[in-house]
Formats: structure tokens, C-alpha cells, sequence
């Protein structure tokens, strides 16, 4: 310790191969924090230079294989009173620069050993959220305050009186889940490595196991991660890993298609934790899935209600609360085909659901939805906007709507709407779906010419449907074609051996 201010703060890194992340980590703390200090293990690219351009004082390591022996050699370089800890693929969210410095001011001289676990919000690369967790990353220093554990390390393990804060108002936005970034990196592979060491010494380690489970689920290995996940349960199930690893466990159960023992397995959740919204909503999609939407609407009302207590430590969704719950009440309301209801409800929540893949289902569920109800014009407010700017995800409820029409006002009307929308939004027609759709109705009313036209079209877009080569055949024949019309019949006989 110096004589430095009693409030000074080092942000603190340990990089290796960098040069990617570190500027944008670097950049979100300038003028907040005291002095930069950069653990490099052995970087070969440029991360060195870009950590001395931003200030940084770079001290080189060989890497130990080890997280803790890596952050301890961080720690004793540490000059200022107070550390930040952050990796390089993390940003301060830069609405809590001011709630950092807070913290930082407010403890008293005299307080107990304290560690503050900021709110680490998962995004992928898109800016989805991928959920959060609370990671210990801020305290003031002291000789006892140090790391342990080769990997997931912990910090003041055993040190008597040491209290956790968990504090929501400090963001840290994580992008190394994103699974592409994490595969590119060869964290997993690191990480698996690491953590086998760690179990071979402590096997029934709780929070080691849920870190194993959590490389298997992002990884897709649904039956492996669900039987550590249920390892963490029994072993501690109502520590925070024991309460999150309900949520991971039941979503893995759903994703093995077993949505019965997944809604037990939440509802056994709830009763440990009933105040744990991420849990209630994990429990509303298991009875979607299970069939039992009555069941569903009423947990995901629940998960409406703000996560206490323990559970406030646990993994975290803030989308939960934002959007995510009142949209799967939507969906409960819709199964029980209360359909003005559901309607109701996903428009009160639209607004608040940020534009990208959460937004696009939600209304194509709505445009179902107006359609279900005889609505057209409202189901195509939405849906129009969405054939230029997501025509592959639209193409589903743009062949609704062509059923719609042959069903209530026949096929002439549907074909009409076909080629309007077709002149105005050119897109749709790189969607062999759609392609297909109009290919029947041109069939169905002898336009031989816009018949031709869609086959040649859906032959490029490679379709492998047997009936489409041979009502090319038969009109290549019937204008003289034969060895076209012959290439046709052979196209199709070979996709009718395959299967096509």
C-alpha cells in the first residue's frame, strides 16, 4: 500500500492475445479509474502496445495454467487502495461509471472485509441478452482479500467476516459467451481443462460443477449439462449455483424434449425459492411446452413479480422482467385461444421489446394471431414491413395470409395478392417457401406463363420437390421442348429416389 488517496482505484487485467477485445475494455473506464495494470501472459499480437497507448502499466508473465496464481501476481503489483477486476471482453456500461465511484466513496474506513459482485450481463455478438450473473470483481485491498481456484477463481476464501455485496447498480456487459467469439477463442476447451484438474481435487465441489454444466450447455450438450446441473441441486440447493442451476437444468430438460420433468423439476425450484422470477418463467415455458397453458399463465405472472432475498444472487435475465414474462402470458393466453386477450397483452409489451429476433417473433406470434381472428389488415401492417427486412422469417405467415385468402375469398383473389406483393416486395421471392406457395396457385388456375416463370425460378433456388420438375416437363412438352421436358422427368425421377 502507498500513500495514495484512500479512493484511488486500479482497474486490473490479465490479456493474452487481445488486440480485439482490450480497446473497447480499456475505453469504457478512461477518466473513471486511477491507474490501468495489465497482466500479459504471453501475448503475440498487438495487445501490449494498445495497453501502453491507453496508459496501462504492463507487467509480462508466463502464464501458470492457473487463474488465481495469474490475478494474485495482478494484486500484489496493485499501487491504489481499491481494485476493479475485468477481462477484456468486458465493458463498464457507461450508465454505471457514476454508481462505481459511489461505491467506492461510501464504504466506511472501518468496514468489515468486503467484496462487491457487480451485475455481469451476457450479451452476444447481435447485443441479445444472454442472461446475468454476479461475479466478484471490487474491493478494497487487503493482504487476505486474494484468489483461489485455478479457474472460476474465488476471492477471500475462509476469511472470517468477509461479506458479499451484490450490487445491481453496477453493469458489466460480458460479450465472451457470444458461442461464436467462445469458439474462436478456445475458451471451452481451456476452460473443460482447467476444470477437470479442479474436480479431480474437489469432486463434489458445487459451484465447479455448475461451471462444468455451463460449458456443456453452451456447447448443446443438453443430457450431459442437465445431470451436473442436478448434481448442484442436491448438493446445494439453496445456494445461489444450487438456484440457478434449477433454471439450466429445467431449460436443458425442455430442450431434451421432456417438458413434464422439467415443469416437476421447477415447480421443486419454487419451493425453495419462491420469490425467483427467472425460475417462475422457466416453469411457465416447461407447462407451454407440456401442454398446459392454464398452468403457464399463472407462472408467468409470477415471474412478472420482482426477484428477493437469496435469489436476488442467483442467475439473472433482466429481459425477464422487462418483457420476456408479460410475452409468454401472451402465448399461455393464445393456446387457451383467448386470443383478444393475448393480443392485449403482447401489445402493451411491444414497445418494450427491443427490435431484433425477440421482436420479430413477437410479431409474427401477433400476426398469427390477427389472422386466427379473421384480421387481415392488421395482420399485414405487420407483417408487410417485415418482407424486405426479414422475407425468411416472414415466409411463414406470408403463406397464412395466401390461405387466408383462398379460404375467404378464393384462389383468384389469393393469386392477386401473390403478385402485388411480389411487384412490391421483390425479397419474397428468394424464399423457395413462398415460391412454392404461388407455383400451387398459379397450377391451380392454369396461368401457364407465371407457371413457367415460378418453376424456373424455384429450380434456382434449388428446390428437390419431384412435382415441380415434372409440371416443368409438361410444359416444356407441350411447347415442343422435348429434350427440356425430358431433363425435367429425369430431374424428378432422381429426387424421387432420394427422397425429395
Amino acid at each position: 500500500m502507498t500513500t495514495a488517496s484512500p479512493r484511488t482505484l486500479t482497474l486490473a487485467l490479465i490479456v493474452r492475445d487481445e488486440e480485439r477485445m482490450l480497446p473497447g475494455c480499456l475505453e469504457s473506464v478512461h477518466g473513471l479509474v486511477d491507474e490501468i495494470l495489465v497482466i500479459d501472459t504471453g501475448s503475440r499480437d498487438a495487445t501490449i502496445d494498445i495497453a501502453l497507448a491507453h496508459g496501462a502499466r504492463v507487467v509480462q508473465i508466463e502464464w501458470p495454467d492457473d487463474f488465481a496464481a495469474a490475478r494474485n501476481v495482478g494484486l500484489a503489483q496493485v499501487r491504489t487502495p481499491w481494485v476493479l477486476w475485468l477481462d477484456a471482453d468486458e465493458r463498464l456500461a457507461a450508465e454505471s461509471r457514476g454508481a462505481l465511484r459511489a461505491v467506492v466513496a461510501r464504504e466506511p474506513d472501518d468496514a468489515p472485509p468486503t467484496v462487491y459482485a457487480p451485475l455481469i450481463a451476457n450479451v452476444d455478438a447481435a447485443g441479445q441478452s444472454l442472461g446475468a450473473d454476479h461475479m466478484p470483481r471490487l474491493w478494497r485491498v487487503r493482504p487476505e482479500l486474494v484468489f483461489t481456484g485455478r479457474i472460476h477463481e474465488r476471492v477471500g476464501e475462509g476469511v472470517a467476516g468477509l461479506k458479499h455485496v451484490y450490487e445491481d447498480s453496477i453493469r458489466v456487459v460480458h460479450l465472451g459467451y457470444d458461442p461464436a467469439l467462445a469458439r474462436e477463442r478456445g475458451k471451452s476447451e481451456r476452460n473443460n481443462r482447467l476444470l477437470e484438474r479442479e474436480l479431480s481435487e474437489r469432486p463434489d465441489d458445487p459451484m465447479l460443477l455448475f461451471y462444468r454444466a455451463k460449458e456443456a450447455y453452451a456447447a448443446g450438450l443438453d443430457a450431459e449439462a442437465a445431470r451436473d446441473f442436478l448434481r448442484v441441486i442436491e448438493r446445494a440447493p439453496g445456494l445461489n449455483y444450487g438456484l440457478s442451476a434449477y433454471v439450466f437444468a429445467v431449460e436443458c430438460l425442455r430442450s431434451s424434449g421432456q417438458p413434464d420433468a422439467a415443469l416437476d423439476l421447477a415447480m421443486k425450484g419454487v419451493a425453495v425459492a419462491p420469490h425467483y422470477a427467472e425460475l417462475w418463467y422457466a416453469a411457465g415455458q416447461a407447462a407451454l411446452d407440456a401442454g398446459r397453458p392454464i398452468q403457464a399463465e399463472a407462472q408467468f405472472r409470477e415471474a412478472r413479480k420482482p426477484s428477493q432475498g437469496f435469489a436476488l444472487a442467483a442467475f439473472r435475465d433482466p429481459d425477464v422482467q422487462a418483457f420476456r414474462a408479460e410475452v409468454g402470458m401472451g402465448q399461455a393466453l393464445r393456446r387457451q385461444n383467448l386470443l383478444k386477450d393475448a393480443i392485449g397483452v403482447w401489445n402493451k409489451v411491444r414497445d418494450r421489446v427491443p427490435i431484433g429476433p425477440d421482436r420479430l417473433r413477437l410479431d409474427l406470434d401477433l400476426i398469427q394471431a390477427h389472422l386466427d381472428l379473421g384480421d387481415e389488415g392488421r395482420a399485414w401492417k405487420l407483417l408487410e414491413p417485415m418482407l424486405d427486412v426479414a422475407p425468411e422469417e416472414a415466409a411463414s405467415a406470408f403463406i397464412a395470409f395466401l390461405e387466408l385468402y383462398v379460404r375467404h375469398m378464393g384462389p383468384e383473389k389469393a393469386w392477386t395478392f401473390f403478385m402485388d406483393a411480389a411487384a412490391v416486395h421483390g425479397t419474397i421471392l428468394r424464399q423457395l417457401a413462398i415460391v412454392s406457395a404461388g407455383i400451387e396457385l398459379a397450377a391451380l388456375l392454369d396461368d401457364h406463363e407465371r407457371l413457367d416463370e415460378l418453376l424456373k425460378l424455384a429450380i434456382h433456388l434449388g428446390t428437390q420437390s419431384p412435382s415441380h420438375y415434372l409440371m416443368l416437363s409438361a410444359l416444356l412438352e407441350a411447347k415442343g421442348e422435348v429434350a427440356a421436358a425430358e431433363a425435367a422427368r429425369r430431374a424428378a425421377r432422381r429426387f424421387q429416389s432420394t427422397g425429395g
